[in-house]
């Protein structure tokens, strides 16, 4: 074994214990206690107890746990925070912050049930661990407006990452009207927009996310070129008069049946020549990875939708030409985001 090679128990004892590094982690966060030793550094035990209003033993725990973690660095007898606690004390709607509430809230115990969502080709963990009738998460989430809340923090930040790269990136020159299916609150159609700014926009979504949409759009001063309609993407056929369509972190949700629908929907609403976009999480080709990419897969499983995956850029390949679109290439976007582009014949 060379020096850099980690045991294979420790490693394993890694993966096994894993939960308790994440509960350290979430407790730390919110119960303040990051931000507190950023803007407090060197205090002692008794010290954040008190702010923290805990007891002294539970505050132990809780320290001796995120100093073990390297969440914290203790120097003599006072806490100060480590750059992996860093980007935590601060800017709680933006990621990495952002996920931490979502994770604990709306993830961690729905995804006790992944085995047994894998058994039954279906989502148990949204049946078991989120109240509601909805047979999908984004169903349920508007009849837990607090978990929906944190869900939609957590997505806005994300989207804003990706949003931005996406807006300097990707090459819409030869688009003149490009349509959003599942655009949300036009985060991505703000930053398309910005930079192109003779294209025009229209986002397609649910009424209440399309009436959302509309609001923001208005206030960005962007409403003589972004508008938002409502559209049942599954149930609607899409509108047509656009040269582009936009697919961006929705597809992976579904099933690859209903995605290809999705798709043949998007050629029927294309003229010759019109273009496809499709921005999804990066599975590579030969289903190795990367890590973001079986986490994701996990995700839609058991809570999401109970059918979706991320998808190789192969597959989405081979339902373009299924449909009608011929790849055109795909653009990396951060280290596991590409966008698969495409021309219909």
């Amino acid at each position: 074994m060379t020096q850099t090679e980690v045991p294979i128990d420790v490693e394993l004892r890694g993966l096994y214990k894993a939960h308790y590094r994440f509960q350290f982690l979430s407790a730390g966060f919110q119960l303040g206690l990051f931000a507190l030793v950023e803007k407090e550094p060197g205090l002692a035990v008794r010290e954040i107890a008190a702010r923290l209003d805990l007891k002294e033993q539970p505050t132990r725990i809780l320290l001796l746990g995120c100093t073990v973690f390297g969440l914290l660095h203790k120097d003599g007898e006072g806490y100060h925070t480590t750059p992996l606690s860093k980007p935590l004390t601060a800017n709680f709607d933006e990621a990495p912050a952002s996920n931490i509430p979502w994770e604990q809230h709306g993830i961690y115990r729905a995804m006790a049930w992944f085995c047994e969502s894998l058994k039954e080709d279906t989502n148990l963990g949204l049946r078991r661990e989120i109240p509601g009738t909805a047979p999908t998460l984004y169903g349920r989430l508007a009849e837990n407006p607090e978990l929906e809340t944190t869900f939609h923090t957590m997505m806005s930040s994300v989207s804003r990452l990706v949003g931005a790269e996406l807006g300097e990136k990707l090459d819409l020159s030869g688009c003149g009207h490009l349509l959003d299916i599942g655009g949300g609150t036009a985060i991505n159609a703000a930053n398309l927009a910005d930079r192109w700014p003779d294209l025009r926009i229209t986002i397609a979504d649910l009424p209440s996310v399309a009436t959302a949409a509309n609001e923001k759009i208005g206030k960005l001063g962007l409403a003589d070129r972004v508008r938002a309609v409502s559209l049942d993407a599954f149930h609607d056929e899409f509108p047509t008069g656009c040269d582009g369509v936009l697919f961006a972190h929705f597809l992976e949700i579904w099933s690859s049946e209903r995605i290809q629908e999705l798709l043949a929907k998007a050629a029927r609403a294309l003229p010759p020549g019109g273009r496809i976009y499709v921005v999804t999480p990066r599975q590579d080709d030969d289903g190795t990875g990367p890590e973001r990419a079986a986490m994701l897969s996990a995700y839609f499983h058991t809570i999401a939708s109970g059918e979706g995956m991320v998808y190789t850029g192969a597959e989405y390949e081979q339902w373009f030409r299924a449909v009608g679109f011929e790849p055109t290439g795909r653009l990396p976007l951060g280290a596991d985001t590409v966008v698969i582009t495409g021309r219909k014949a």
